[in-house]
């Protein structure tokens, strides 16, 4: 018995939890394969977990008694018994946000911290924090966002940029919301809350502004609320929010009930001290339009929470900043000159191109100086697994300096042994970490930080070889055993199941020994070129000899998650031999039957749907599947690409998982980073991707993006080979490509056009040009190109 076991079984008797309970914890471990961590899985979800089951148990405490109050958009639904996003609670411990798991994240480019946005609106400006509400009252009618029909509200990004706007309609007047975040005073969220009455008679209306306990993932602690004149709100002893002098003000506590309970009343009360942590105020502004008029009032909330002395906290009209005039156009202007740095595209869809716009915008947001994450909220906090994807996209998007400063900071995260470390028993880390070393040296065409880094380099490869040889069972018999050589198991990625022997990780550590060879050979240290290529080389063997003893069992080449499971939906880790990673061909025979064995047990619509860990529609795991299919030049690919961007969020966001009944959130961080990752990588690959010694250049085309008239343009995109920018023009049955480039790698050998036509003939204006069936192949000097069919 190990001694956690020991610990948890005294606990547990004094708690008088029965044994066989306990035994039930213990046993689920041997579901997968002993991991060598002291709990089956990473010590480090522990307080992501305890935050979001006791958030759950207090959530299942509150909401089913008091749904007389305003709730949050996904409670009203998921507790309403004829909604299709209503879940029975008879059995269960803990109520979580399953259904409309969906949020858009704002912040600025010079703070770790970003605020969150429901779908209706709600405004969440700190971390697990209380929010903002809006709601309007005309003299017929009360009208909350969170209750309102779907058709009644809607919500965009102004220019596709982390601007929200959230409009409805209260009868005969329009609501308009825009929430945006700025860094200049302080970095602070503004709202500004526009009312327009559009009818030719005047209108009256009350504008409540609500403090709520409550955020897009369930009940928030408010204990205390404190109102100073002329408009501020203290929350929790912390400045909460700025707004325009007040007409009335009420604030609550939980044993009175909601301040909505009692509107139009407003008691007066300027503090509510709340000891269930459920206290709510209310700000009222009553308002008379005249025709066509309109009234705008500004709500200003810091990003994070500051606790304030005694003194502060009874004079806090000294903390408020002023707010420049032009503090919209001001961060409109920051976010144009920032994404202007970076690869640009044009492409003849409009959803495609707002949403590629968006989410380099939401990609910024995630790099947190010398850390990146992979969400604001549920994930905010660093993996390697997350950050391989999400810095490739910054890299492959243009923002070279961003992924370095990120980089240069690993080091601090290897352990003495070599192992790289995020969170404990994931064995991807270190190959993951290594590759992303490797594939930003090569797009930006510099050995600098390989340099600086070898020491670590070498020991991270150290490590992987290490960690494999400690499997490698010795046996009389004759038979080797399926995991002979690989990593140990380890509880891994969450969508591949309990702890296993994951052919993801092998395949990462696979990619981090041929990216360690490759670093070693650039910076010309021959001798350990040769043996890591070796280390290589021997895992590679390992790796293929189980794939075959595998293979030769199951009756197919389809990759299962690990050598001990069957084909079930965890499989799709085993693609990254595909993509990201390239260590098999596009068409390799064990590529397409994975690819085909997860259509029969994991697919449905045009989507991978993960039965074995998030139960959700996968929005980044129907990526890679895109992916691997773009790889092997397969228009299917657009069929999953259109899926996926159907099912964005009108901001252009993805959760983790998508619910198949609601087709919102239902897993995961309701702004997912690895998402927005695979979303650019999935475009950029659509347009361009390097394979060996040549570029692929539109490797499986829409018919619809080529008829005539139509163009396409990506301008300053990374390449292994340099920079690149190329236009296509569609003329009637021809095409011109036109490419202007910065190659700088000799072993470039040529460029690979395709189209999704036989191709008659090709003219050139400088280099050579050949056809071959739907591609043309293009000699580096080749600027343009003009070919018919």
């Amino acid at each position: 018995m190990s001694t956690t076991q020991a610990l948890l079984k005294f606990f547990a008797a004094r708690l008088n939890v029965p044994s066989d309970a306990l035994e039930q914890f213990f046993i689920s471990a041997r579901l997968g394969r002993p991991a060598e961590t002291a709990l089956p899985f990473p010590a480090e979800l522990i307080p992501l977990g305890a935050r979001l089951v006791l958030r759950g148990w207090r959530n299942n405490k509150f909401f089913p008694t008091n749904r007389d109050w305003v709730l949050p958009y996904w409670a009203e639904r998921q507790f309403d018994p004829s909604d299709p996003a209503f879940l029975p609670r008879g059995m269960n411990l803990y109520t979580i946000n399953y259904t409309h798991r969906d949020w858009t994240m704002i912040g600025n480019l010079h703070s770790p911290h970003e605020a969150v946005i429901d779908l209706r609106g709600l405004v969440t400006p700190w971390f697990d924090g209380w929010s903002l509400d809006v709601w309007l009252a005309t003299e017929e009618k009360f009208f909350a966002p969170s209750r309102l029909a779907a058709g009644a509200i809607a919500q965009a990004l102004a220019e596709n940029l982390p601007l929200v706007v959230t409009q409805f309609r209260a009868g005969d007047l329009n609501v308009r919301r825009e929430t945006f975040a700025i860094a200049c005073d302080g970095e602070r969220v503004v709202e500004q809350i526009t009312i327009e009455n559009k009818m030719r008679a005047p209108r009256r209306a009350t504008l409540y502004l609500a403090l709520r306990p409550f955020n897009p993932e369930g009940v928030a602690l408010v204990r205390e609320i404190e109102y100073h004149a002329p408009g501020i709100f203290l929350v929790n002893r912390a400045l909460g929010v700025v707004l325009p002098q007040p007409d009335e003000i009420a604030c609550s506590d939980f044993a009175a009930g909601d301040v909505a309970l009692a509107l139009p009343k407003l008691n007066g009360t300027t503090r509510a001290h709340c000891a269930a942590g459920l206290a709510t105020a209310i700000a009222a502004y009553h308002v008379e339009l005249a025709p066509g008029a309109s009234q705008t009032f500004t709500a200003q909330m810091p990003l994070t929470r500051q606790d304030l002395d005694d003194e502060e906290i009874a004079h806090p009209q000294s903390l408020v900043p002023n707010l420049p005039p032009d503090a919209r156009a001001q961060t409109i202007t920051t976010w144009r000159e920032n994404l202007g740095r970076g690869m640009a595209i044009r492409v003849p869809d409009e959803k495609l191109q707002a949403a590629f716009d968006a989410n380099k915008a939401y990609l910024l947001l995630l790099h947190d100086g010398d850390t990146i994450t992979p969400g604001p909220w549920t994930y905010h906090q660093f993996w390697f697994r997350d950050a391989a994807f999400l810095l490739n996209a910054l890299a492959k998007v243009g923002y070279l300096a961003e992924t370095q400063a990120v980089l240069e900071r690993f080091a601090r995260r290897i352990a003495k042994d070599g192992y790289a470390r995020a969170t404990e028993g994931e064995w991807d880390s270190n190959g993951a970490a290594l590759w992303t070393f490797v594939e930003h040296a090569r797009l930006a065409g510099d050995t600098g930080l390989l340099a600086g880094n070898y020491w670590n380099i070498l020991r991270m490869a150290s490590w992987i070889n290490s960690k494999r040889q400690k499997t490698k069972v010795k046996s009389k018999k004759p038979a080797r055993v399926p995991h002979f050589g690989l990593l140990s198991p380890g509880p891994s990625a969450e969508h591949l199941g309990p702890s296993d022997y994951f052919y993801w990780d092998d395949f990462w550590g696979l990619a981090g020994l041929r990216a360690a060879a490759f670093a070693a050979a650039w910076l010309q240290q021959p001798n350990d070129a040769a043996k890591l290529r070796a280390n290589f080389e021997a895992f590679r063997v390992d790796v293929d000899a189980s794939l075959t003893q595998v293979a030769a069992q199951l009756g197919r080449a389809a990759m299962p998650a690990s050598p001990y499971r069957r084909l079930d939906a965890g499989m799709i880790g085993s693609l990254a031999a595909s993509y990201p990673l390239r260590l098999f061909a596009a068409n390799d025979p064990r590529i397409v039957d994975t690819l085909s064995a997860l259509k029969e047990v994991a697919w449905i619509e045009d989507a991978y749907f993960n039965h074995v860990g998030h139960s959700a529609f996968g929005t980044y795991l129907s990526l890679h599947v895109a992916q691997c299919l773009l790889f092997q030049r397969d228009p299917a690919a657009w069929k999953t690409i259109d899926w996926v961007l159907r099912h964005a969020s009108p901001t252009f966001t993805w959760a983790e998982g998508i619910h198949p009944r609601t087709r919102c959130g239902g897993m995961g961080d309701g702004h997912h980073g690895w998402a927005v990752a695979d979303f650019l990588l999935t475009v950029r690959h659509a347009l361009l991707f390097e394979e060996d010694d040549h570029l692929v250049l539109t490797p499986a085309l829409p018919l619809d993006w080529t008829t005539e008239m139509n163009v396409i343009k990506v301008e300053r995109a990374p390449t292994y080979f340099g920079d690149v920018s190329f236009t296509l023009a569609f003329g009637e049955r021809n095409a011109t490509l036109v490419i202007h480039n910065a190659w700088r790698d000799a072993t470039l050998k040529y460029v690979e056009w395709n189209l999704p036509f036989a191709l008659s003939q090709a003219g050139v204006t400088n280099g050579t040009a050949e056809i071959v069936g739907n591609t043309v192949r293009l000699s580096p000097d080749c600027s343009r190109v003009v070919v018919m069919w």
